[in-house]
């Protein structure tokens, strides 16, 4: 009688809860998958506004297209540039510094509340902030340049392709770091402190204790910190937008795979072309998650059978 009662019970609450987040769960379809659906739709069409009305079948011929495409190659390698630098280097620097602000000196309040700043900043307001600190005729980065007897000359920073990208990246992390930051910060203040006193009395010393007992306990903030960084390097828009005014420039030295989907779907109005390149970023992204969660749970494996 017990144990049907506890059953019934169960069931419940699992009817209640499947109740409770029927509406959000039904939102997020409505807003997302009718989208990411009807994208794929397109994408296996011939659908080109300028061409007209008609949108015949085309099969997989736009993903066969992604494939040879010698536009889509450039920009994955751009893709690949920033977002090894956006993502390793930001969570490793975010690691770091969140292990400074960890520890007890003067001002590490104020240190931390600074720390918010950059994420407080909108996207747009960013790129913005940015592109107007490089500018190569009125911007403070020449000002302070020459000042300091570096340069005589003003350098047109964001019209040098390699130089418009590194200041990309370079935007990108300032924005990013804050919350990066905050996340490692949470997963150092949850480490026990005992551990650390023991290491201390067996003698271990700043880099094996940082090896071996913060590195571990960080590993689920550290995996979540790489997925979530490598999506959003991926996506990027709005900074390469603004920086460069829309054209992904200059000689295409900002044009990342995310925002060549943009400029073929509302530039180029090959919606057919653009959506396969959606659903291509769409699965390149899920590889990616895929890849840092078998990544870490390789890790967790291999610890667990030194343990042992």
């Amino acid at each position: 009688m017990a144990v049907n009662f506890a059953e019934r019970s169960r069931r419940r609450d699992l009817r209640f809860g499947a109740t409770m987040i029927a509406p959000a769960v039904l939102i997020v379809l409505m807003l997302l998958g009718y989208p990411m659906g009807y994208a794929v739709y397109m994408s296996f069409q011939e659908w080109n506004d300028k061409l007209g009305a008609q949108h015949p079948f085309v099969g997989l011929a736009n993903y066969g297209q992604l494939v040879t495409d010698p536009a889509v190659q450039r920009a994955l390698e751009r893709t690949a540039y920033f977002s090894i630098i956006t993502v390793l280097g930001g969570v490793a620097l975010a690691v770091g510094i969140a292990v400074l602000l960890n520890r007890e000196f003067r001002g590490r309040t104020l240190a931390r509340v600074l720390l918010l700043v950059p994420w407080a900043v909108p996207p747009v307001v960013n790129g913005i902030m940015w592109k107007l600190i490089f500018d190569g005729s009125t911007g403070i980065a020449n000002t302070v340049l020459r000042g300091l007897g570096l340069i005589k000359t003003n350098v047109q920073f964001l019209s040098d392709p390699a130089m418009a990208m590194n200041i990309l990246i370079f935007a990108e992390t300032w924005k990013l770091l804050p919350f990066l930051c905050l996340l490692m910060l949470a997963a150092l203040q949850g480490i026990p402190a005992n551990l650390y006193r023991a290491a201390a009395i067996d003698g271990a010393g700043a880099w094996s204790t940082f090896w071996r007992i913060t590195l571990p306990n960080m590993r689920a903030a550290l995996m979540f910190a790489l997925i979530v960084q490598s999506m959003w390097s991926l996506k990027v828009f709005d900074t390469i937008y603004v920086l460069t005014g829309g054209s992904g420039g200059p000689a295409e030295g900002t044009t990342t795979i995310n925002f060549l989907a943009y400029l073929v779907n509302f530039s180029n109005l090959d919606r057919g072309y653009g959506s396969a390149m959606a659903v291509g970023i769409m699965i390149l992204v899920l590889a990616v998650a895929v890849f840092w969660i078998l990544v870490f749970g390789g890790f967790s494996r291999k610890r667990r059978e030194a343990d042992a």
